[in-house]
């Protein structure tokens, strides 16, 4: 039988130092296939809406065909199809800059934050070091 007070004891600081490696080491091995999913889920929700928008076209296109609708369109009517393909480009790529810009500004806070908790760190190690020369122990 074990008795609970001959029980080698346990240090707290390396247990809980090597569960936080061990759920981070988790972490970082299930990213990319967050990265994966995700990546597959544009790709497919791109696809759908691709073909939602040629279905509706192709539509559009039969039924006309059979009401005897001309699809010539006029020059003012194609300039402002051209402008809106335009625009939505410059629209789409705006967005695309500010998407990666405020990704690249999250990734730079983290990197500070990062070397600031680093710094903090070794500022606590220092006050530790001298703080039982500021403190002497009581005999």
């Amino acid at each position: 039988m074990n008795n609970p007070n001959t029980e080698k004891p346990i240090d707290f600081y390396g247990m809980w130092k090597g569960y936080t490696d061990s759920i981070y080491t988790y972490v970082e091995k299930a990213i990319p296939q967050y990265h994966q999913s995700i990546t597959n889920l544009a790709q497919e929700y791109i696809e759908a809406w691709k073909n939602i928008s040629c279905s509706s076209i192709d539509i559009q296109r039969s039924f006309a065909t059979k009401k005897g609708i001309s699809p010539n369109l006029s020059d003012a009517t194609l300039k402002i199809a051209h402008d809106i393909e335009h625009q939505s480009k410059k629209i789409i790529d705006v967005q695309n800059k500010v998407a990666i810009a405020s990704i690249d500004a999250t990734k730079q806070t983290l990197s500070t934050m990062n070397t600031n908790s680093n710094e903090f760190a070794a500022l606590n190690r220092n006050i530790i070091e001298i703080w039982p020369s500021l403190n002497p122990s009581r005999s």
